[in-house]
């Protein structure tokens, strides 16, 4: 059976350059990056992109972007594969725990799109094997994380403030610090890379 093991950390944190050191060096694993792409090739009639749209303007568009991250991450949680491990850059339950919660906290998603959220996250979370088996949280400060980000330039993300970043920060740190039905190695991930990161990781998942 696959262990689905998925990469969590905030905006910035290094999940990307994370998952590819994985893909070249953990052997009998597959890696699935974060579909942003998939989320760009989404536009309006402006052709203005979702994932642009979503940081722009939260109050119009939180509950379009979190339905469309919520399906996109479903869809590579079950896709099948033939190798031992699957790495998984973020999940479902970021997105419940992390982003749309922030969201329907700040008021950016409205109660009646949140119970509907919760609904759909309900059933289709006990409906399809999306549970994992081991969380990897990349645990970064959020100021370091604004650094980061303004260093890839990416352009939807060019206005994200530092107090977007503490938020979610501070609910990664909620939920992952505090996990007890999963199990959770907790990287401190503000510095490059350890030279032992390799075996850490390899100890971790072999437990699982």
């Amino acid at each position: 059976m696959v262990k689905k093991i998925i990469i969590e950390g905030n905006i910035g944190s290094g999940k990307t350059t994370f998952v590819k050191y994985i893909s070249e060096n953990i052997k009998n694993s597959t890696v699935n990056y974060e579909p942003v792409a998939k989320w760009q090739s989404y536009t309006d009639e402006n052709g203005d992109n979702l994932l642009n749209n979503f940081y722009s303007d939260q109050n119009r568009w939180g509950y379009t972007f979190q339905n469309m991250a919520f399906m996109t991450r479903v869809q590579d949680m079950i896709k099948p594969c033939s190798t031992k491990y699957k790495f998984i850059e973020r999940s479902i339950f970021t997105d419940r725990n992390c982003f749309a919660l922030n969201c329907h906290e700040m008021g950016k998603i409205n109660k009646m799109e949140w119970e509907i959220y919760t609904d759909w996250f309900n059933w289709l979370s006990n409906e399809f094997d999306v549970k994992p088996d081991g969380y990897i949280y990349l645990r970064v400060q959020p100021n370091i994380c604004l650094e980061r980000i303004n260093k890839r330039n990416r352009q939807e993300e060019s206005g994200i403030p530092i107090e977007y970043l503490e938020n979610i920060h501070l609910k990664h740190d909620e939920w992952l610090l505090n996990e007890k039905k999963v199990p959770v190695l907790v990287l401190d991930w503000n510095c490059s890379f350890d030279n032992n990161v390799k075996d850490v990781i390899e100890s971790f998942i072999k437990k699982l």
